[in-house]
């Protein structure tokens, strides 16, 4: 999806920026000039050479404009030049040079009718066909030509064209296996994923030893969720040439996605044995092994990274949340400040470090922490709630106040936020609006255990004692093992005289040891007590007396669970499903804790045992789908999604998921009535709201995407993202003001957002206000500094300033980062001219 944004965006930077703008004159608009054939030709002799550098659609345009020349007349001339040059090489002889000439300007004909629309195109189609009818290319030259026009149009990032060349390349020698292979790149590179792969498919046919072939055909069945199909791609490149060190490290990530983390490191280590020195293959290993728990060797496997790559951040970053992980928090926190040292606007890094640095007591470092985190991400509201929990914690209940209302500013919903306030509340002495506080907090989600137990506490400060039980009632039927709430209840209920239930079952096994249903039942009382191994033994017991009880299998399985001991879990329902087969709580439960294992297979087989003795059991029907959706069975995951909104209609998380699934295979209409269904169920989900929007977006239905990016921000009006999105819409219906307005919205939740500074300055430029396009280019520089198009337009904008040296400067930085930039380049020779320099 965001691949389908950028796309969009590109094109529309190309709309509305052209070519190489004219130098902008302080007299006001001329009526558009007559011109003589001279200057017609020499115009278009200068168009031709454009098209040749690999102007598009949108330069043509661009410059036909900026010359103040008319297509239709343009193509009057040309039509009347054609003629002339026909005619007069006609019944003489003509040079082996003169036929070359004439050669090169009918393929640069052909070039323009591509990319010119119109009379112009029509017009040079015609004429570049009629010399090539009288001086024909041979065809090893036209294959040539073609092919070498493709390479360069791909070099360039005009993909489009390219896979036209190299079409027309194909025409003249269809077992061209180059050409086949390159198209394949330039379609993959378009995300036309199934084609690149029929491309490659192609050269394969041709000559089936080409490994880089099978490497990039393997990458383009990654990209389709084909993952096994993939894996046996990079096989192939890799029977061809085993020392492929991509292969295996693009092997190796296709694993991970299929959850084959072993395996998936034994291909990394394949990787690193022909490329020792390859920091991301370093990176990406220490990845998996963190997946698996296994951080010592994740830390050893980023530090091989850092070692070829020193300053890569996001090693640091991701080596320090591994060393917290083995609560090595002084070493985290240093690797940290590694991470901060390279890139110090990394918000992310400050909140970790202010928590880490938290856990250590070391709160005032901690607190400074939190404060540059949202300095860098004011809108960052996890960082406020966090703030807060720390200034409670050192006593400083009003300030802590006021960060829980800054959070709640931002994230209205965040019912954690509303608990922590209440608990500052509490502290102050000011119990009403504390209850109040608790109240919001279970509005927003009503199984909130934690909540209700903090709301029974208030109620027991204010003597309401039996309101204060059934409140710790309601945080003991959502979460039977929350031992806090059963320690309040206790402390309540002694304070009323009431006697506990374990004492009671204790009494009945000293009269009947061998009573294997009491021994179960004790067990559940301690698992409501939150004495969890206790209540293993108690089953345990009954087990001893009774070795085919399943009920206690089960609860022993559920227990478990509870301590994250989820292998011997998994073992236990086995024993419960062998006396009881049909036992299909077991069998839902077993495929859980297998997909939280990272088994995926294993888990859809559990739930598909479930399923054969409960059809109707929706939970499964939609885990099975989200297990499907992450092995790339994405028609599958549709199906098992669909069983569940069948037997739950009001379902919405699987209605969302239905839709980015949809999105996925390219059924856009499906998609929005997926996205409308959620919609219709929790009108207030705001990510729905927003996929709606890209999708309605990409299909061109601007009006409607609007419509639902302002859905979006109703519900969460922080939501950067939709404000950005927004703000392209409405460029593209040519409100160019409401555009600006809301990326200024998007940038307000997020200051480093760069690409809206860009797209900002953009069309501040296109509305001639030149100095609020320079300070925005200025944003996204600060931000992305190598963003060589925000230094060329910044140029531009100076040039029409009159500030031709920093205009000069400002190319220079774009040349600077991009050398080959020649519309930088062409600027910067206008502005030395202007000089009188050059």
């Amino acid at each position: 999806m965001l691949n389908k944004i950028w796309r969009f965006l590109k094109q529309l930077i190309q709309r509305l920026l052209g070519t190489t703008p004219p130098e902008i004159q302080p007299t006001p608009p001329q009526p558009w000039p007559t011109l003589t054939d001279a200057e017609y030709e020499a115009k278009f002799m200068e168009l031709l050479e454009g098209v040749n550098q690999g102007w598009g659609r949108d330069d043509v345009a661009g410059f036909l404009l900026a010359k103040r020349i008319k297509n239709g007349e343009l193509a009057a001339w040309l039509r009347r030049f054609g003629a002339r040059l026909l005619e007069g090489a006609q019944g003489s002889t003509v040079s082996t040079d003169a036929v070359v000439s004439l050669q090169k300007l009918a393929r640069r004909l052909e070039l323009l009718s591509g990319v010119a629309g119109g009379e112009l195109g029509e017009a040079a189609g015609n004429v570049g066909r009629k010399i090539l009818v009288e001086f024909p290319l041979s065809s090893d030259r036209e294959t040539e030509e073609w092919k070498k026009r493709g390479d360069e149009q791909c070099m360039k990032g005009d993909f489009e064209d390219a896979i036209a060349s190299y079409d027309k390349a194909l025409e003249f020698k269809p077992n061209l296996h180059e050409a086949w292979y390159i198209r394949g790149l330039a379609l993959g590179n378009l995300g036309r994923f199934e084609e690149a792969i029929a491309s490659c498919d192609k050269a394969l046919e041709i000559k089936p030893d080409l490994h880089e072939v099978w490497n990039n055909r393997g990458r383009a069945l990654d990209d389709l969720g084909r993952l096994e199909d993939a894996i046996a791609s990079y096989d192939k490149a890799l029977k061809f040439k085993p020392d492929k060190h991509e292969a295996w490290s693009s092997r190796g990530l296709a694993l991970v996605k299929l959850g084959r983390l072993q395996d998936a490191i034994a291909s990394y280590d394949k990787a690193l044995k022909f490329k020792p020195d390859k920091h991301e293959v370093w990176n990406i290993r220490g990845l998996a092994l963190d997946d698996l728990g296994r951080f010592e060797e994740a830390i050893a496997s980023y530090d091989k990274a850092l070692k070829f790559k020193p300053d890569l951040h996001e090693a640091w970053y991701i080596r320090g949340l591994a060393l917290y992980n083995l609560g090595r928090r002084e070493e985290a926190i240093a690797s940290w400040d590694k991470a901060l040292e390279i890139k110090p606007d990394l918000h992310e890094v400050w909140y970790n470090r202010g928590y880490a640095l938290d856990d250590l007591g070391r709160f005032e470092e901690a607190l400074t922490s939190y404060n540059k985190a949202l300095e860098l991400k004011p809108d960052y509201h996890e960082a406020w709630n966090n703030r807060g929990l720390l200034l409670h914690n050192l006593g400083r209940f009003e300030e802590a106040l006021t960060s829980y209302n800054k959070a709640l500013e931002l994230k209205p919903d965040y019912h954690e936020a509303w608990n922590n306030r209440g608990n500052a509340l509490d502290k102050l002495g000011r119990i009403e609006e504390a209850i109040a506080s608790y109240d919001k907090a279970l509005e927003l989600k009503p199984d909130y255990h934690e909540a209700w137990n903090n709301r029974g506490n208030a109620l027991r400060n204010l003597g309401r004692l039996e309101e204060a039980i059934a409140s710790y009632d309601k945080a003991l039927e959502i979460k039977p093992d929350y031992h806090e709430a059963w320690n309040n209840r206790v402390l309540l209920l002694d304070n009323l005289g009431r006697i506990e239930a374990i004492a009671s079952y204790d009494k009945a096994l000293e009269i009947k040891p061998d009573d294997h249903e009491a021994w179960n039942n004790r067990g559940y009382a301690l698992v409501n007590l939150g004495r969890i191994e206790e209540a293993i033994a108690s089953w345990d017991k009954a087990l001893e007396i009774k070795p085919d009880y399943h009920e206690a299998w089960y609860n022993r399985g559920v227990a478990l669970v509870n301590l994250g001991r989820r292998e011997d879990a998994i073992a236990s329902w086995d024993e419960a499903l062998k006396f009881k087969p049909d036992l299909h709580e077991a069998w839902y439960n077993r495929g859980v804790a297998l997909v939280n294992l990272g088994r995926r297979e294993d888990a859809i087989a559990s739930w598909d045992e479930a399923l054969k003795f409960k059809p109707d059991l929706h939970e499964a029907w939609y885990n099975r789908g989200l297990a499907l959706v992450n092995l790339g069975r994405r028609e599958d995951a549709i199906a098992s999604y669909g069983k569940a909104l069948k037997l739950k209609p009001d379902f919405h998380e699987a209605w969302y998921n239905l839709g980015v699934v949809l999105h996925d295979l390219g059924r856009i209409e499906d998609a929005i009535a997926s996205y409308d269904k959620a919609l219709e169920i929790k009108p207030d989900y705001h990510e729905a709201w927003f996929n709606q929007g890209v999708v309605l977006h990409n299909l061109g239905r601007f009006e409607e995407a609007i419509a639902s990016f302002g859905k979006a921000l109703k519900f969460k009006a922080d939501y950067h993202e939709a404000w950005y999105s927004r703000g392209l819409a409405l460029v593209n219906l040519g409100r160019f003001e409401e555009a600006i307005t809301s990326w200024d919205e998007a940038l307000k939740f997020k200051p480093d957002k760069h690409e809206a500074w860009y797209i900002r300055g953009l069309v501040l430029y296109n509305l001639g206000r030149f100095e609020e396009a320079i300070a925005s280019y200025d944003k996204a520089l600060k931000f992305k500094p190598d963003k060589h198009e925000a230094w060329y337009i910044r140029g531009l904008a100076l040039y029409n300033l009159g500030r031709i040296k920093e205009a000069i400067a400002s190319y220079d930085k774009a040349l600077e980062i991009k050398p080959d930039d020649h519309l930088a380049s062409k600027n910067r020779t206008i502005a030395l001219k202007k000089l009188g320099i050059v």
